[in-house]
C-alpha cells in the first residue's frame, strides 16, 4: 500500500516537474520574442530618428498597445480597495485583421449614400 502511494507521489512530482519545465520554456520563448520585438523597434527608431506624433500614433494603433495597471488602497496594511485595469488600444482594422473579430458596422442601409 505504501509503495503504491510512494510511486503515485513520485509520478505526480515527475508530472509537476515536466509541467514546470514546459511552462518555463514557454515563458522564456515569450520573453525572447518580446526582446526581439523591442530590439526591432529600437533599431527602426534609430533608423528613422525624425518621427512625427502622427507616425508614432499610427505605429501604435497598427500594432496595438495593452495598458495594464493595478491600484491597491491600503490603510495600516489592510487592503481596502483593489482596482485592476487592462485596456487594449488598437485600430479596428488591426483587431479585425489579427484577431479575426468583426467590429465594423456593415449592412445595406449603411452602405447606401442616402445622405
Amino acid at each position: 500500500m505504501r509503495r503504491a502511494q510512494a510511486e503515485r507521489a513520485s509520478l505526480q512530482r515527475d508530472v509537476a516537474a515536466a509541467r514546470r519545465a514546459r511552462d518555463r520554456e514557454g515563458w522564456n520563448a515569450r520573453r525572447e520574442a518580446s526582446r526581439e520585438r523591442q530590439q526591432r523597434g529600437v533599431s527602426r527608431a534609430l533608423r528613422n530618428r525624425d518621427v512625427s506624433l502622427l507616425d508614432l500614433v499610427d505605429r501604435l494603433l497598427d500594432g496595438g498597445v495593452v495598458i495594464h495597471g493595478d491600484i491597491t488602497l491600503a490603510v495600516a496594511d489592510v487592503d481596502l480597495l483593489y482596482v485592476g485595469l487592462r485596456a487594449l488600444v488598437s485600430s479596428v482594422e488591426t483587431i479585425e485583421r489579427d484577431l479575426g473579430v468583426s467590429l465594423s458596422a456593415r449592412g445595406p442601409s449603411l452602405d447606401s449614400s442616402a445622405l
